[in-house]
């Protein structure tokens, strides 16, 4: 008797478990912050062809502004503005895109600099998948690529694309190889 009641609830105990599995769906938060004009921000595109996805992520649009400099963005990690430490750290997906005003006012060795300073921050909460769209208005990325490939960066190079639906589709391409890792 004893060893059907505990055959019993073994069973109804794997049912359940195997139920739950079935069932359960990981989300995955992703975090993007950007500093893009209107015309070239790509976060609303984005959010259409994750919707198609069957709510399958969280996708967190409150830090971007498109007055934002690098400096500023260190400022806001550091003083943990609205929680940003704790949302970079729960983000599966972090998607930086910083740099553009940068650009027209500052050298390129200040800028490295700055985003150095950045992606180590950055990299010290989040271990997870960073990517980084470089600004539209430079030229020459090497130093980006290098300084991404350095901390385990995504690098993307926001030149490559000529309008922010084509971009979009980037970054959901590399949204979708992340969630293919994760399921396997």
């Amino acid at each position: 008797m004893k060893i059907k009641l505990l055959l019993l609830i073994i069973g109804v105990f794997f049912i359940t478990y195997k139920i739950y599995n079935y069932n359960y769906t990981k989300k995955i938060n992703i975090t993007s912050i950007n500093s893009l004009l209107k015309e070239n921000n790509y976060n609303f595109e984005l959010a259409k062809l994750l919707e198609k996805d069957q709510n399958i992520y969280n996708y967190n649009i409150d830090f971007s502004n498109e007055y934002m400099e690098i400096e500023n963005l260190i400022g806001k990690i550091n003083n943990n503005y609205n929680n940003l430490l704790q949302i970079l750290h729960n983000s599966d997906i972090s998607i930086i895109s910083v740099g553009d005003i940068d650009y027209k006012t500052e050298k390129l060795s200040i800028i490295l600099e700055e985003l150095k300073e950045l992606f180590s921050i950055i990299r010290k909460i989040n271990t997870k998948e960073i990517i980084y769209i470089s600004p539209y208005n430079i030229k020459n990325t090497l130093h980006i690529k290098e300084l991404c490939k350095k901390y385990n960066i995504i690098f993307i190079n926001g030149n490559s694309f000529n309008n922010k639906i084509l971009l979009s589709k980037q970054i959901y391409l590399n949204i979708k190889t992340y969630w293919n890792k994760e399921k396997d």
